[in-house]
This record gives C-alpha cells, sequence and structure tokens, in this order.
C-alpha cells in the first residue's frame, strides 16, 4: 500500500502530463538552433507564468529561463534542476504528426521532452509547495549542442548559492521506465583542436620542389593515434579523432598548406589537462621531420561530468522507489559524449541520468529520432521527487 505522500505525487503527476505533452508537441513542431532559442524561450516563459511560478528571468545568458518555485518558507536549502532547450541543424525524417515545421532543423537530441518534463516538473511543485522547504531553481539552457550555454548561465548568477542539481538526459535503446546512473565520470570531457600545416607549393609533376602539407598532414592524423595506443594506459579513456583535413584545389598542384581539425574526448580532468602537450608534440616532431611550419590553436571545450556519490545515492534511491529497483541500471561504463552540464558540477554537487525512451528508439542526433511522450511521465515523477526528497519534504514508501 503506497503513504499518502506518494499518492498524492503521483496524482499530481497525472494531473500535469497532458499539458507535458501538449508543450513536448509544440517545441517539436518549433525546433531552434543554439542561440536562436527566441520562439521557445518565450513558449516556456508564458507557460512557467501560467504554471505560478515564483520568479521568471529571461534573457538568462541569452535566451536561458531561470524560474524559483519556493516551498513552505523561504528558508532551506536551494536545489537546480536543469534543461536544455536548442535543436539541431538535421532534417527530420520521420511522420510523427507533430513533426518538425522548419526546414533542416528538429530535435534531434530530445531537448523537447527535456523540457517538457521539467516544465511538468515545474508545475507539480507549484501544487506541492506545502511538502517541501526550501527553493526549486528551474534551469531551461539554451545553446547545450555548442557547449556555451551553461558557461553563459553560470556567468550570469545562475548557480549563484545553489546547494546541487539534477539533471536527466532521453537514452534509446534503454527500456522507458528504466534509468541509467553511475558515480564519477558520467560523460567525457570535449576539446577541440585546429592545425595549420604551412608547407611549400609545387607543380604534382615536380614534387621534389614542394614541401607537401598533405603528405605532412597525413602523417600527423595517423601519429595522432599513438597518444591512445601508446601513451595512454589500456585502463584509462581517450578519444583523439580528426574530423575535417582541407588542402588542395586542382588535381595537379601540390598546394602549400593544409588544414586539419579535431576533437579530444577524457575521462578524467588529470588525462584533459596533459593532452594538448602531448598533441602538439606529435605535430611538432612530424612537421619538424618533414621540414613543414605548423600552428596549432588547442581549446578546452566542455569538462568531463563527474556524478557526485551522494547525489548519485539519490537518484538511485527514489528511482528504486519510483520506478522499482530493478528499473535502476547500474552504468558501469560511462560515454565518451560530452554534455555542458558539466560546467555547473563545478560550483555544485550534482548528478545527470539516462531516462529511457524505447528500446526500439533510433539513436541521438538521427533524423527521425524522437523523445516520445511515454518517457515524460518517470520524468517528471523522478525529477518531482528528487526535488522532495532533497529538500526533505514529502517521503517516498521504500
Amino acid at each position: 500500500m503506497l503513504d499518502e505522500p506518494r499518492e498524492i505525487v503521483n496524482a499530481t503527476v497525472m494531473k500535469v502530463l497532458p499539458h507535458a505533452i501538449q508543450a513536448r508537441h509544440h517545441l517539436h513542431r518549433h525546433p531552434e538552433l543554439s542561440f536562436h532559442e527566441e520562439h521557445t524561450a518565450r513558449f516556456i516563459a508564458e507557460k512557467l507564468g501560467d504554471i505560478g511560478v515564483d520568479s521568471l528571468q529571461t534573457s538568462v545568458g541569452g535566451n536561458g529561463i531561470i524560474a524559483t518555485v519556493i516551498g513552505k518558507n523561504g528558508s532551506g536549502p536551494i536545489l537546480a534542476l536543469r534543461a536544455d532547450m536548442d535543436a539541431l541543424p538535421i532534417h527530420e525524417e520521420g511522420d510523427v504528426e507533430y513533426r518538425s515545421e522548419y526546414e533542416g532543423v528538429m530535435h534531434a537530441c530530445g531537448h523537447d521532452g527535456h523540457s517538457a518534463v521539467l516544465l511538468g516538473t515545474a508545475e507539480a511543485l507549484c501544487s506541492l509547495r506545502t511538502r517541501f522547504a526550501g527553493t526549486v531553481r528551474l534551469i531551461f539552457q539554451p545553446a547545450e549542442e555548442v557547449a556555451a550555454g551553461a558557461r553563459a548561465i553560470v556567468e550570469e548568477g545562475g548557480m549563484k548559492d545553489v546547494d546541487g542539481i539534477f539533471a536527466l538526459h532521453g537514452w534509446p535503446g534503454m527500456d522507458v521506465g528504466r534509468i541509467g546512473i553511475r558515480t564519477g565520470a558520467m560523460m567525457a570531457s570535449a576539446d577541440t583542436f585546429d592545425i595549420t600545416i604551412e608547407g611549400r607549393g609545387a607543380h604534382a609533376a615536380m614534387p621534389h620542389l614542394s614541401v607537401d602539407p598533405i603528405v605532412a598532414g597525413a602523417h600527423v592524423v595517423t601519429a595522432l593515434q599513438s597518444i591512445v595506443s601508446r601513451e595512454t594506459s589500456p585502463v584509462d579513456s581517450v578519444v583523439v579523432s580528426v574530423t575535417q583535413f582541407h588542402a588542395g584545389s586542382a588535381h595537379n598542384i601540390i598546394p602549400a598548406r593544409a588544414e586539419l581539425k579535431g576533437t579530444v574526448r577524457c575521462l578524467t580532468s588529470e588525462l584533459r589537462q596533459i593532452m594538448p602537450e602531448r598533441v602538439e608534440r606529435v605535430v611538432a616532431g612530424v612537421c619538424s621531420a618533414l621540414n613543414a611550419e605548423y600552428k596549432i590553436n588547442y581549446r578546452f571545450g566542455t569538462p568531463v561530468t563527474i556524478n557526485d556519490e551522494s547525489m548519485v545515492t539519490l537518484v538511485r534511491e527514489v528511482g528504486s522507489a519510483c520506478l522499482g529497483e530493478d528499473n535502476v541500471e547500474h552504468l558501469e561504463w560511462p560515454s565518451l559524449g560530452a554534455e555542458d552540464f558539466a560546467v555547473y558540477l563545478g560550483h555544485a554537487p550534482g548528478a545527470m541520468f539516462r531516462l529511457g525512451t524505447g528500446l526500439a528508439k533510433p539513436p541521438l542526433h538521427t533524423p527521425t529520432y524522437d523523445f516520445g511522450d511515454e518517457p515524460l511521465r518517470p520524468g517528471i515523477e523522478m525529477m518531482t521527487q528528487l526535488a522532495l526528497r532533497y529538500l526533505a519534504g514529502a517521503s517516498i514508501a521504500q
């Protein structure tokens, strides 16, 4: 037999669920790219106003929104819950009735679902104000796909006085009603590099007169992989990927310049810090051997997403109570994908967990991916109960 608080929470979640579904369909129809979430932000702000949040800030860090729901008194901890809002430059190929109305733009990463979950959570918490003390800060973040939104939110005070933070990410290949979580590294860092190799051009029939930047670049691409295979412990994880190689303009001309671009991903902050020196050393050595010059621009991007142990424990407890212990999956391995939720974790302990969106769902960032409506209920219940438990309000049946 469920105890009264959980019955009340479940009833509240079911009451707000139709509104969350409607919101998701609207957001899915009207996707917007990073830095261009104007309609999305207006829509979410209007919904939060209708819900009756206690405060509402717009245009935070660009198009970000921060709302608060205050419990039975103004004292107590501040818990932040975060969702992202931006879409991807992909043409939607799915045949859902709410498919994207914008050519070449779609919610292929499920941020429509993330935002709808947080809107539903906001509405549920407004109805449950008397059951918790403290404050819930709801962060609707822009520009996650370009790893810029979280920093902008933080720079404008979004994490000031926050004691803890949670977020979820919809995950295809995992059943609806299941979550996945792990302590420590959850997702990788993501840094980028631009390498310019300067050689000397020549006629293709006279290669001895050239310093061929294409040959040098090809050796650089191959040599960079030795960082992974020969300079990194097999039990550590690092990915070095050259993703662009631009050189030349004709079949019979050896060009004077080649440009390479790529990404480096790590699962520890320590390894991440030494990667720029390793990459440059390889480039410098190859170019010296082949008589070419080089320039490198190495940029740190998103840090490693590191889940706090105590916050992970709370996610497991809430997930077991809400979804059943068998539906809380321990993730043995992190993802080498990156998430700028990591930036918030540099300011307060927190955790991100995976929310199942269906075993048969296409992968993220593909033209037919759709977060779906089914994951909204477990998503809203998880986020609502996490807030209540963290703020020591309503209890969950154990």
